[in-house]
């Protein structure tokens, strides 16, 4: 498989819509929230049927936007954050990010 580069005007065009449906931005719908609020990402096949573009393009967009859009700060963040949410599951066999809605 060779490179691949969508040109900047599509680009453009689709990238706050694809990331508006990618698992990047989303309302958590594992979260306590009424179904109506619920938002879970896209996977790129999916946004590429929404959309109508080739699943290809979709994730090329998808892949720049999100460096676009997150600084390295917010990727080390989420990797100790799903770094320790699975330990903790090692550990106690349960989610410690379910753990303290099980508390209330």
């Amino acid at each position: 498989m060779g490179f691949y580069f969508v040109d900047p005007e599509t680009y453009k065009k689709y990238k706050d819509e694809v990331m508006q449906y990618s698992q990047s931005v989303q309302v958590n719908y594992q979260e306590f929230l009424p179904e109506e609020k619920r938002q879970p990402g896209l996977s790129d096949k999916q946004i590429a049927e929404k959309m109508g573009l080739e699943e290809r393009v979709v994730r090329e967009i998808r892949v720049v936007a999100e460096r676009d859009t997150y600084s390295i700060d917010e990727w080390e963040k989420a990797l100790e954050f799903k770094d320790n949410a699975c330990r903790n599951y090692a550990r106690s066999g349960i989610s410690s990010v379910t753990k303290k809605y099980l508390k209330k």
